[in-house]
């Protein structure tokens, strides 16, 4: 289970990510089938990312949100999913988390040297 999970979600505007120096984890939330949205992690903080207010970001594919992220420094990023399998073939609800959550490259970053600046450490 994420370190995140037991957080409150607070909501931000895409715009106002530049007031940050750097976003700790962008993570790119599976929805359905090709659905996501994004969250990012400042300050300890989790919030859901809106395009303006009340309305949820969310694009058809993990490269358009990594293309909206281009102009801020991230130091991590994921994808993650939840599935809902167990309840669809009948299993009792697990109380555990059945959360995946994949590193993701940055495939916008800026390649310097051969070295990504973008979002590994």
């Amino acid at each position: 289970m994420s370190d995140l999970q037991h957080l409150p979600r607070r909501v931000i505007l895409l715009s106002d990510l530049s007031k940050f120096d750097y976003l700790e984890k962008a993570i790119v939330e599976s929805l359905e089938q090709a659905l996501y949205r994004l969250e990012v992690v400042l300050g300890g903080h989790v919030y859901h990312v809106n395009e303006k207010p009340g309305k949820t970001l969310t694009r058809r594919s993990i490269v358009e949100i990594q293309s909206l992220l281009t102009p801020y420094k991230i130091h991590q990023m994921y994808l993650r999913h939840l599935s809902s399998y167990d309840e669809m073939i009948g299993h009792d609800i697990n109380t555990g988390s059945n959360e995946l959550l994949v590193p993701l490259g940055n495939f916008f970053a800026e390649v310097e040297a051969g070295k990504d600046k973008s979002t590994q450490h």
